[in-house]
């Protein structure tokens, strides 16, 4: 499977329970390394982890994975180092530390397994998304650039997350629903999605923030439609280009720091990866800058891959990019 997100992530390992990690362009705001690439660079480490050293314990699957953003992430190397705190039969649990310029900037606490042994019995529930999205799209038509039904493709382009440019979204064609943001999202070319993928996607949605607050800003998916669905009238069923960069990211009124993020995976994913994965990400409060946000992924027969909950705090946008210094936020 082509997998230009680990090769970005380039981790490598110096001894049993130490790695690097390198910091890519494709996923930075201005200084600040985006928190999803975060998220998933030590994902993978946990996984590689997993395969090498822990390799005997024969948990190849991250059934959970909880991360604490102590401080901001810059575009630089990383030092991380894997704590084996429990070796189990059935689940094992690692702490990984992520460093930078000897500073520590992340903590992750994960769970192991192994999906392919059952751990006990399985029942149908009758949970389902609700509100429900939007039918299913027919994704050969949106691959062919035809008008699909119901939701209006887009990419978006520009200094912000440059590899944003490599994703393909489509979105409800009736507009952003109060209170919710519902993606559809796929990587260009032969690129799939594995659980590394996952662990940055939980982090790839309009800031529900700015939508809820309607600032009209980069992030505000109010603009973002208003863009794609005037491109999508004169354009039927190609894919509106949505720019940002980073004088407008400069000018932002509010900006959102992930102080807490937790992923449950419930599947392991197939070997070829998932090309489509759709996105819904809810907050149930935003109060006095305080925002929790819980987020669904399901493939393309909308089965549930993981579910995900941040604890955000949503700032003043003047604090992301501070004068007279090269420091950002996540």
């Amino acid at each position: 499977m082509a997998s230009i997100l680990k090769d970005q992530i380039n981790l490598k390992q110096t001894t049993s329970h130490t790695y690097t990690a390198s910091s890519h362009p494709d996923w930075s705001i201005g200084p600040a390394l985006h928190g999803g690439c975060v998220a998933a660079v030590l994902h993978h480490a946990a996984a590689t982890h997993l395969s090498t050293t822990l390799a005997a314990q024969n948990q190849p699957d991250i059934q959970t994975i909880h991360y604490e953003f102590l401080r901001a992430c810059e575009l630089s190397d990383s030092a991380i180092t894997v704590t084996d705190l429990k070796l189990g039969a059935g689940t094992s649990v690692l702490q990984l530390h992520l460093s930078q310029g000897g500073k520590l900037r992340v903590v992750a606490l994960a769970t192991s397994t192994n999906f392919e042994k059952p751990a006990g019995p399985s029942a149908p529930t009758p949970w389902t998304l609700h509100p429900p999205p939007k039918p299913i799209p027919d994704f050969a038509l949106a691959e062919a650039q035809k008008p699909e039904p119901n939701w209006i493709p887009g990419r978006i382009v520009g200094e912000i997350i440059p590899g944003n440019r490599r994703i393909l979204s489509l979105t409800p064609r009736d507009g952003p629903a109060e209170g919710r943001s519902d993606v559809w999202n796929r990587f260009a070319g032969a690129e799939r999605m594995d659980a590394t993928y996952l662990a940055m996607m939980v982090d790839y949605f309009p800031s529900l923030s700015d939508t809820l607050l309607r600032t009209g800003g980069l992030y505000d998916d109010h603009r973002n439609y208003a863009i794609t669905s005037s491109w999508a009238r004169e354009h039927p069923g190609v894919p509106a280009t949505i720019p940002n960069s980073l004088r407008e990211a400069l000018n932002e009124t509010l900006f959102n720091h992930t102080v807490t993020l937790d992923i449950e995976f419930k599947r392991r994913l197939p070997k070829e990866g998932v090309k489509w994965a759709f996105t819904r990400a809810a907050p149930k409060m935003l109060r006095d800058g305080r925002m929790d946000l819980d987020v669904t992924i399901c493939d393309e027969k909308m089965e549930v891959l993981c579910l995900s909950r941040q604890f955000i705090l949503v700032l003043d946008g003047k604090r992301r990019f501070k004068e007279g210094k090269k420091k950002a936020v996540l």
